[in-house]
C-alpha cells in the first residue's frame, strides 16, 4: 500500500508541475515532464505484462508498439534541464528510466 501511494503522489506531483510549466510557457520542462512520466510508465506495463493474462498482456503488448511508434517519429532527448529540481533525483531517474525504457521498446516484436 505504501509504494502504491509513493507512486501515486510522484506522479500527481509530477503532471501538476508538467501543467505549471505549460501555464508559464515553458514547454521544454512540461515536455521532460511528460517524457519521464511516460517511461515510468512504458518500465510498470513492461512489469505487469509478466504478471496478466495473455488477453491482457496483447493489450499491453499493443500499447507498448503504440509508444514505440510515437517515440521513432519524436525520439526521446532531453528537452529541459531538471537537475535543479528535488536536488536533481528527478534528473537522474529520468536519465536511467530513459535508457530502461529505450531498452523495453526495442525488446517488443513487431
Amino acid at each position: 500500500m505504501e509504494d502504491e501511494l509513493l507512486s501515486v503522489l510522484s506522479m500527481v506531483a509530477a503532471t501538476q508541475l508538467a501543467l505549471e510549466s505549460l501555464r508559464c510557457k515553458d514547454t521544454a520542462r512540461a515536455l521532460e515532464l511528460l517524457e519521464v512520466d511516460l517511461d515510468a510508465n512504458i518500465i510498470a506495463l513492461a512489469k505487469l505484462s509478466k504478471e496478466v493474462a495473455p488477453a491482457d498482456r496483447e493489450r499491453v503488448t499493443t500499447t507498448l508498439r503504440q509508444i514505440r511508434l510515437y517515440r521513432r517519429a519524436h525520439p526521446r532527448r532531453a528537452e529541459a534541464d531538471l537537475s535543479s529540481m528535488a536536488s536533481g533525483l528527478l534528473a537522474r531517474a529520468a536519465n536511467q528510466g530513459g535508457q530502461r525504457a529505450h531498452e523495453i521498446l526495442e525488446e517488443i516484436g513487431d
